[in-house]
């Protein structure tokens, strides 16, 4: 009986390992023929059924490789990119547009400085423009957010809505993306820059420093030309913390810093002085932390790019999603030291599902004294006679699902200030303004009526990710 079992076993292994060799050729073969045609010369329409094809095939080979053994070894050996399914295959249905196959594309790499906090993760703090060719990459220029400047007006169209949640304030390209929806941020920048420079970009592409840290894991470290070495671990530290201090007489040479850091990564990539599997764990926890998003200017690109995390869409269909997203409104630099915890916890699943968000935040730095007058900006209106050295202001939003109702807020220790509701696509918003001196914290609620499905949480890509807990469940 043993013998038998151990037999079939092995049966199922050979069958497995033949049918798993068939589709890996089948889709090198279709891979090999699509990336020929990346650089040749091809019409949308082949271009797209060839890039739907490789998805196919793709799409085909993870579900394969979700077999419970095959899945296991994967993860130990930290290969398993199941987690990024839906944007490998989106990516690869809108690549021929995206990598320039039928024509030349133009993006900004907007660098997001998420020491101080915007809807998409940070502060736009400096910039790369590059051009994608036939899928080859080339930097055109860089330079930080010195060089650009701001309009009175947003340079695009936006909802009603958006106006009356953000005003005219994203008009300044400080704020272009305080929304979480990040196409409204890239359109807005890229509608900025062709006010400034004449010249209509393609699509934008938001990193920040905790994201370049995990490409620098597959580059190894890199040199500035000062003979300074700057690596994976140091790389955030560096960027938005100790820079500051170091050019706390000269916030153009601090800005400079960074764009030389951008340089040098982006030179040992378009080199490919890089390790491919760890290049792929990059992009893959960047993904999943929300810090690399995409955003195209082509519709059928961008169609696809609006069902996966890299889009960035804060979606409108039903869902059951939750966020909790800061907005810096005092343009100091301590977001950096803003610990986030997040309860979602279902209260009822009779009739409406209830479901309540409790948001703890914490100023985590110490004391404000010693640090750069820069980093401890407090360009705020209203602000409290007996300011702390290091007391932070910003704004909470806590989203609830599409089409649900905001339906109770508390404060700790609070009954009056307690905020207010707005919606942002189809989401209810209760919008709290938050002050916390050094070492305090503070925990709002919010509770919400609706949703569809397994609750979710979208977590804004700060320095500290947000420690989440998820109850219950309808």
């Amino acid at each position: 009986m043993r013998r038998r079992i151990i037999r079939i076993l092995i049966a199922i292994v050979i069958i497995y390992t033949v049918a798993l060799s068939i589709q890996a050729g089948l889709t090198a073969l279709h891979a090999k023929s699509y990336v020929a045609s990346l650089s040749g010369e091809y019409d949308r329409t082949t271009l797209d059924n060839q890039s739907n094809q490789v998805a196919s095939d793709v799409n085909r080979l993870f579900t394969l490789l979700s077999v419970p053994v095959v899945k296991q070894i994967a993860s130990v050996a930290g290969v398993d990119f199941s987690p990024i399914r839906d944007e490998v295959v989106a990516t690869i249905k809108a690549s021929s547009w995206l990598v320039g196959a039928d024509a030349p594309k133009r993006y900004m790499i907007a660098f997001q400085n998420s020491a101080e906090a915007r809807g998409t993760g940070g502060i736009l703090g400096a910039f790369a423009i590059i051009d994608l060719n036939k899928s080859a990459l080339t930097v055109v220029r860089t330079g930080s957010n010195a060089v650009l400047y701001s309009l009175k007006d947003v340079p695009v169209k936006v909802p009603a809505e958006f106006t009356k949640l953000y005003g005219k304030n994203p008009a300044i390209l400080q704020n272009s993306n305080l929304s979480p929806h990040f196409p409204y941020g890239a359109e807005i920048w890229m509608g900025l820059w062709k006010k400034q420079f004449g010249e209509q970009l393609d699509g934008v592409i938001a990193v920040d420093p905790s994201s370049l840290s995990y490409v620098l894991k597959a580059t190894g470290p890199i040199t500035l030309a000062s003979g300074e070495i700057i690596t994976s671990e140091n790389v955030v530290a560096e960027t938005l913390q100790k820079a500051y201090k170091r050019y706390e007489k000269d916030n153009n040479a601090r800005k400079q810093y960074l764009v030389d850091i951008m340089n040098a990564a982006a030179s040992k990539i378009t080199s490919g002085q890089f390790s491919k599997v760890e290049m792929a764990k990059a992009i893959k926890r960047g993904l999943i932390e929300n810090r690399i998003l995409l955003y195209s200017r082509d519709q059928e690109a961008q169609k696809e790019l609006s069902t996966v995390r890299l889009g960035g869409f804060l979606s409108k269909d039903p869902n059951n999603e939750y966020r909790a997203v800061i907005q810096n409104i005092d343009a100091s630099k301590l977001d950096y030291y803003l610990k986030r915890s997040v309860v979602v916890e279902t209260k009822s699943c009779k009739n409406i599902q209830q479901t309540q968000v409790r948001v703890k935040l914490t100023n985590t730095l110490k004391s404000g004294v010693g640090l750069p007058a820069y980093v401890l900006t407090r360009a705020d209106k209203g602000k409290p006679a007996d300011l702390v050295t290091g007391q932070h202001r910003f704004k909470l939003f806590i989203y609830g699902p599409t089409n649900a109702k905001l339906v109770s807020v508390l404060r700790e220790n609070r009954e009056d200030g307690l905020g207010g509701g707005s919606t942002e696509r189809g989401r209810p918003i209760y919008v709290a303004d938050v002050d916390l001196a050094p070492g305090e914290s503070e925990e709002l609620l919010a509770n919400f009526a609706g949703g569809v499905g397994n609750i979710s949480f979208v977590d804004q890509p700060l320095v500290i990710p947000t420690e989440l807990s998820v109850k219950g469940g309808c």
